[in-house]
C-alpha cells in the first residue's frame, strides 16, 4: 500500500514554508516605517472594512500562517491521527490517504500565500483585488470536494 507523500505535496509545502519566510521577513522590515493605522480586515469584494494598529495588523498574518505551518504542515504526514481515514474500506485507503495529504498541502500553501498577500495590500494600503477572496475560497473548496469524493465513491 503506497501511502507516502508525493513530490506535489513536498513541492506545496516548500511553497508554503517561503510565503510564511516572506511575510515574516516583509512584516518585520517594513513594520517600523508604516502609518500607525493600517488596513486589518477586508470584506469578500476584497475592500478594506477594519483598520488597527500597525502591529496588529502586521502581526496579524504572521500569526496565523505560523499557527497553520505548525499545525497542518506536520499532521500531513501522519495519516493514523486523520479522521477520515475510519471505516474506509482497505482498497480506498491509499487512494484517501493521498488525496487528504494533497489536499492539506494545498490548503497550507493557499494560507500563506493569502496571508503574505493581505500583508502586502495592508502595508501599501490597498484594498485586496476583488478576484483574491474568491481564489482562496475555491483552492480550499475543491481539494475538500476531491477527498469526500474519493472516499465515497465505489
Amino acid at each position: 500500500m503506497n501511502t507516502r507523500p508525493r513530490l506535489i505535496d513536498y513541492i506545496f509545502l516548500g511553497l508554503a514554508v517561503l510565503c510564511f519566510l516572506f511575510t515574516l521577513i516583509y512584516g518585520c522590515i517594513k513594520l517600523p516605517s508604516l502609518p500607525d493605522m493600517l488596513p486589518s480586515h477586508f470584506n469578500f469584494a476584497g475592500a478594506i472594512d477594519g483598520w488597527s494598529g500597525k502591529a496588529g495588523a502586521v502581526s496579524a498574518p504572521m500569526v496565523f500562517g505560523f499557527l497553520m505551518l505548525v499545525i497542518l504542515g506536520p499532521i500531513q504526514f501522519f495519516p493514523q491521527v486523520w479522521n477520515n481515514t475510519q471505516g474506509v474500506p482497505a482498497y480506498k485507503l491509499p487512494r484517501v490517504i493521498r488525496a487528504t495529504r494533497t489536499m492539506m498541502s494545498l490548503m497550507l500553501f493557499s494560507s500563506e500565500a493569502f496571508m503574505a498577500y493581505t500583508l502586502l495590500c495592508a502595508v501599501h494600503l490597498s484594498p485586496l483585488h476583488p478576484a483574491a477572496t474568491p481564489i482562496y475560497f475555491v483552492l480550499i473548496g475543491v481539494p475538500i470536494v476531491v477527498v469526500l469524493f474519493e472516499t465515497f465513491r465505489k
